[in-house]
């Protein structure tokens, strides 16, 4: 277990509420290697966020696809399962959060961080990205 904790501590990934269950690879269509590392993230909301009502079941799991980074060539990227609730009161759905990565975006924090770093140098959005997001294996 040390080592998928490793994992993440090499990736920044301090949430307590996220739980590998397993590494895969691939070679996409340009011949770069893709780890996969599969996630859980496992975390419950008290109350719905739209009416405050404490009435929420377990409505199911959603899959996000968040980009860590690149080492030794290699593209990481984390397959995120994340609980989905539904409010009885409101009928509206809510779901895990987590501090990785915004609402509704597939690049975490780190990349984005870096991402400004690099445009502060005044570096070129081409060049930021054949930096950060290589294409050759």
């Amino acid at each position: 277990m040390s080592q998928l904790n490793s994992i993440l501590s090499l990736f920044e990934i301090t949430d307590p509420n996220i739980f590998i269950t397993g590494i895969s690879q691939s070679t996409d269509q340009n011949g770069l290697h893709i780890h996969r590392i599969h996630a859980t993230l496992i975390n419950t909301p008290i109350c719905c966020p739209h009416c405050n009502s404490e009435s929420l079941i377990k409505n199911g799991k959603h899959l996000s696809h968040i980009r860590l980074g690149t080492l030794n060539g290699g593209r990481y990227e984390l397959e995120l399962s994340r609980q989905r609730y539904l409010c009885h009161n409101c009928q509206k759905t809510c779901g895990a959060k987590t501090t990785i990565v915004q609402m509704n975006h597939t690049f975490s924090n780190n990349i984005n961080h870096q991402v400004i770093q690099l445009a502060r140098k005044s570096i070129t959005a081409k060049t930021i990205g054949s930096i950060l997001f290589p294409v050759d294996s």
